[in-house]
């Protein structure tokens, strides 16, 4: 299991597990086509290239996604985790689907011999040599993969997992070969070769005039609504958008009132001193505090956060006054004290019981732990007895540990033994034989009783509450009424913009029932009161944005300023146009000259104005002394005279086909391949009627 645990902690392949077993009534009637008298929604979750994706088999590899994230976090998955994750899973079908027909039509397969050579050949896979590589000699152990899987059949839930990553191994050495191949294929030809290598090593030192767009007041500049529609028709390209909805929502927080804080100050006030008279403390803090007793102890070095520092001068029994923290009351008392080390390098041999009769388990282990006491080096008898796969080829090493990494009977154990004496400890798993190689100095260490209580809205409250934010959704019926409510009741007001497929909103945790009113809602629409957990949220949907171009009223801003622009750079280019003489033009315009010395079109910058690779690469195509036609630019226009031009002698064609390969290659790594079929792919996307 351990070893399984390394290679989920430090793999970088997604392994999202397909398969799972989820009742089908429950995803048929999540996933129904037709539901109380509604209009019928569309039968699959989507359609690629002809490739039609079933809804409930969809589901079922998102459940198993979760399932394995939260395996690997061991806390509840929040909407916004689950939402990448269905992101993940969705790239990851994508994928199966255009780049497997790429890859079926070319053939390439990953056959049994080369998945067997990457978990057990002589050059496996990296994810396998660093789970099974020894720490202390850095050498990877083959036959710890051997032993690993001989004893699979022991524990089918590991053996399941295994299956799963060799599953992901094979499809992503597929990928790779796939992509390898599209590598390879790529071929820089000479001509083109020489001209990128020049194009880029051509360096050239060049005088210039330049004049802002600034330097022509926006108000001389008159725009007619002609010229801004044939500019934005020019240029409607882009401003092509995704489809897109932006919303407003006003923010009501669910927060305790003054009278809940009183009445769980009461409380705190009787708990204090109830606590100082318990008898038991473990059970009094389970039986009143939000969270379960701790039973670790506790150096000041290592103390938890928000413990009270002084309680290490205390003696067993004190009791700290309550303490009120971002609604949280906490009152804390020492429990015991104790001398102990914060750390220990331990080691051990396990005998597990779980596939053996105890009996037996126990016989062995008491004649292992007299071998140990008689001299034998643990390090031989962990590699030959201990099943505990993952110490066992690093002489049953644990590494350091701190206090409350181990199961309780371990850390008891380990934490009051000393160094180099033999002990027998029984867990849930099975014997244990430790040792404690070596430890920190002993300190001072503590046991906190720690009472938590969380102050919680009262139901009179969260009335009062729903009661506001519901009379302003009645209030508010349109985008003017929505934003006058929210400056005279003094409204907190937040923005978001939901893709078409979003299901979360940022800043909200449980968002997934305004996201689906967001998709179905119109232009100027109020929600209902909605509870997202921490607060009551009503929405307006301020705009809605279709994909394509975006309508010119919702761009209006930028086109009139780009068409403003144009303009100016037109009136600019033809008062600077026809001039022979660098100097005389400067004159003329009453602007000095500057100076750009070895640019290049590799960095088309120049120094003060930023890029401007429209004016660099007309400088690389000038002759030494010719001086330009005005330029239009970034930020104005130029003219310029190359003064001076260092060319290559030679071009190096093996340099210029090296660094196109490795940029190209970069595409292709991080996605371009995939996102060029995907791009070109006649795609429906119905993920937004399911989730």
């Amino acid at each position: 299991m351990a070893i399984i645990g390394k290679i989920r902690e430090r793999s970088t392949l997604v392994l999202i597990i397909i398969g799972g077993a989820i009742v089908a009534f429950v995803l048929s009637d999540l996933f129904s086509s037709s539901q109380g008298g509604r209009q019928q929604g569309p039968v699959n979750l989507a359609e690629v290239n002809g490739t039609t994706v079933n809804p409930q088999e969809f589901e079922l590899k998102v459940q198993k996604a979760y399932e394995n994230y939260q395996a690997q976090i061991e806390e509840k998955l929040d909407e916004r985790t689950k939402s990448t994750i269905r992101e993940q899973v969705w790239t990851e079908v994508l994928s199966d689907i255009l780049l497997g027909k790429q890859m079926n039509e070319l053939g390439i397969e990953v056959t049994s011999k080369e998945l067997f050579d990457m978990v057990q050949g002589n050059n496996p896979h990296p994810q396998v040599k660093q789970a099974f590589t020894n720490p202390e000699t850095g050498e990877f152990n083959s036959s710890a993969v051997v032993g690993f899987l001989q004893n699979l059949d022991n524990d089918p839930k590991v053996k399941a997992q295994w299956i799963d990553f060799e599953k992901a191994l094979k499809r992503n050495q597929q990928i790779d070969k796939y992509y390898t191949l599209v590598k390879k294929g790529l071929y820089l030809p000479t001509t083109l070769a020489e001209k990128e290598f020049k194009g880029s090593k051509t360096a050239v030192d060049f005088k210039y005039i330049y004049r802002s767009y600034a330097s022509i007041p926006d108000s001389s500049i008159q725009l007619s609504e002609d010229e801004i529609e044939d500019y934005y028709e020019a240029n409607k390209s882009d401003y092509e958008q995704k489809a897109s909805r932006k919303i407003a929502y006003a923010y009501f927080p669910i927060n305790p009132s003054t009278e809940d804080i009183e009445q769980a100050r009461q409380w705190a006030d009787e708990t204090y001193i109830k606590f100082q008279n318990s008898e038991n403390d473990s059970l009094f803090v389970n039986a009143n505090s939000d969270n379960r007793f701790d039973p670790i102890y506790y150096s000041l070095n290592t103390a938890p956060a928000n413990a009270d520092t002084s309680l290490w001068n205390k003696e067993v029994g004190f009791v700290t006054k309550f303490k009120l923290n971002n609604n949280i009351f906490t009152i804390q008392k020492v429990k015991a004290i104790k001398t102990a080390p914060d750390s220990v390098l331990a080691r051990h041999i396990l005998i597990n019981t779980q596939t053996q009769e105890d009996a037996v388990a126990e016989k062995l282990a008491d004649s292992l732990l007299l071998l140990l006491e008689n001299g034998t080096p643990m390090s031989e008898l962990a590699s030959q007895f201990s099943d505990d796969k993952a110490t066992s080829q690093n002489n049953g090493e644990f590494g350091w540990l701190t206090e409350g990494k181990m199961i309780k009977a371990l850390n008891d154990a380990l934490f009051s033994m000393e160094v180099g004496v033999f002990k027998k400890v029984k867990s849930r798993v099975g014997y244990h034989l430790i040792e404690v190689i070596e430890r920190t100095a002993p300190t001072k260490k503590i046991q906190i009783a720690t009472v938590k209580r969380e102050v919680i809205p009262s139901k009179e409250t969260y009335a009062e509450l729903f009661n506001q934010a519901n009379s302003f959704s009645i209030d508010a019926n349109d985008i003017e009424s929505f934003d006058a409510a929210i400056t005279e009741n003094n409204i907190q007001k937040r923005s978001a913009v939901l893709d078409e497929n979003d299901n979360t909103i940022q800043g909200l945790t449980a968002a997934r029932d305004i996201a689906r009113w967001v998709k179905e809602a119109k232009e100027g629409e109020v929600s209902e009161a909605f509870d997202t957990d921490e607060a009551f949220v009503v929405a307006i949907v301020e705009s809605v944005n279709k994909k394509g171009a975006a309508p010119l009223d919702k761009v209006r801003n930028r086109v009139e300023f780009l068409a403003r622009q144009e303009k100016k750079a037109e009136q600019m280019k033809k008062e600077m146009s026809g001039a022979s003489d660098l100097n005389d033009l400067a004159a003329k315009e009453g602007i000095s000259i500057e100076t750009a010395s070895k640019v290049t079109f590799a960095s088309p910058a120049l120094s003060n104005i930023g890029l401007e690779p429209n004016v660099v690469g007309k400088a690389v195509s000038l002759e030494v002394g010719q001086v330009s036609e005005p330029i239009i630019g970034n930020s104005g226009v130029f003219v310029i005279s190359v003064e001076n031009k260092m060319v290559p002698p030679e071009a190096n064609i093996a340099q210029a086909r090296a660094n196109s390969q490795q940029g190209l290659n970069s595409l292709i790594e991080s996605g371009a391949v995939f996102n060029a079929l995907k791009e070109k792919a006649e795609l429906t996307d119905n993920r937004a009627k399911f989730y």
